[in-house]
């Protein structure tokens, strides 16, 4: 009989912190518990040059050769058969489709952006920055892109998916390799 009594205990304290993370939930919501555990969606502004190794899988860097270290980078960025404002404004143009993202720089660098994405269900919060860089006077562009999750969730590799979508957009634009 106290095997049976330990189990209903174990299964009524079990059901009951279930019970309050569900109450807080849909009282606050998620962002503002994700808030309250991990501070602000927006993770600031970053500098690609001194970027150092993306250690978790929370994490995405892809970035011209001539200006992150390639360790340091999943991929590097194409090259575009455009200026970097014009590459700028097709980015800007396609991610007009995005659910649940935000722009949450201030606008003082038209070449820098960043913003905050989270995902459908649980609403975590990504921050993504985005620089755009000419190369060849003008004649032709890149663009750094860094995603980071606040939250780690293992196996999750939001960030590496957003970031092939959005540079998939833009293969219209890429440069013939020579």
């Amino acid at each position: 009989m106290t095997w049976l009594a330990r189990i209903l205990t174990f299964l009524l304290g079990f059901c009951s912190l279930w019970g309050v993370v569900f109450l807080v939930v849909t009282t606050y919501g998620w962002e503002k518990v994700w808030f309250s555990i991990h501070g602000p969606a927006d993770m600031g502004a970053i500098e690609f040059g001194a970027l150092p190794s993306p250690a978790t899988r929370g994490h995405v860097l892809y970035c011209p050769e001539l200006i992150c270290s390639p360790q340091n980078q999943h991929q590097v960025s194409p090259v575009y058969d455009t200026d970097a404002e014009t590459l700028r404004t097709a980015l800007v143009k396609s991610l007009e489709q995005e659910k649940s993202l935000k722009r949450v720089d201030n606008n003082s660098d038209p070449l820098r952006l960043r913003y905050v994405q989270r995902s459908r269900l649980l609403r975590r919060p990504d921050t993504i920055s985005l620089q755009f860089f000419n190369f060849d006077s003008g004649s032709a562009s890149s663009l750094a892109l860094y995603g980071q999750s606040q939250v780690q969730i293992p196996y999750f590799q939001d960030n590496m998916k957003r970031a092939n979508r959005w540079l998939g957009r833009l293969k219209d634009l890429e440069k013939e390799p020579n």
